[in-house]
């Protein structure tokens, strides 16, 4: 290998994840890997965004976009206009910012949401509380990360963020 060249090799166990949210009848378990986010999600029976999560970020319907893989169960994903489908295990999918989802049946379901974080490149990262991702490339962009991050959450979801609440949150990239 050439001088100043690395390689990257970096394995987690989303079993042993770096941070798990509970959202009313659902958990997402996540690994940060370089440049991806990786969450189990397990949604129990009777789980629903609009009754679960709208409450905690102050939306109608899912501000975040997903690509992910069924594992187990079923899920039914209803769009803002009106078209809805129907996931069961095996299915991957794509859907857009802009819907609401809940647990179909008596069984949970579990799907695996892969998130590009751009991680693998220099800076800081931050998180509305919401899940909605920020990024800077350098240090000296720190102060419009915290800006953009109070702004996002307070337009929003009319929360009111501190500058110390919001540097908490951001990790270096």
């Amino acid at each position: 290998m050439a001088q100043g060249t690395q390689t990257t090799l970096e394995v987690k166990n989303i079993g042993s994840p770096d941070e798990r949210r509970n959202l009313g009848r659902g958990v997402l378990e996540v690994v940060d890997l370089p440049g991806a986010a990786i969450t189990r999600a397990t949604f129990q029976p009777g789980w629903r965004w609009s009754a679960d999560v709208a409450p905690l970020v102050g939306t109608p319907s899912c501000p975040v976009a997903h690509t992910g893989y069924i594992v187990s169960g079923r899920f039914h994903v209803r769009m803002d206009d009106g078209r809805g489908y129907d996931f069961g295990p095996g299915d991957a999918h794509f859907v857009a910012p802009g819907h609401d989802a809940w647990v179909l049946g008596d069984e949970a379901c579990v799907a695996i949401d892969f998130a590009s974080t751009g991680g693998a490149l220099a800076g800081h990262v931050g998180r509305c509380p919401c899940g909605v991702e920020f990024r800077v490339a350098a240090d000296d962009q720190l102060d419009h990360l915290v800006s953009a991050i109070r702004e996002h959450a307070s337009g929003t979801h009319g929360h009111q963020l501190s500058r110390e609440q919001v540097l908490a949150e951001v990790s270096s990239a």
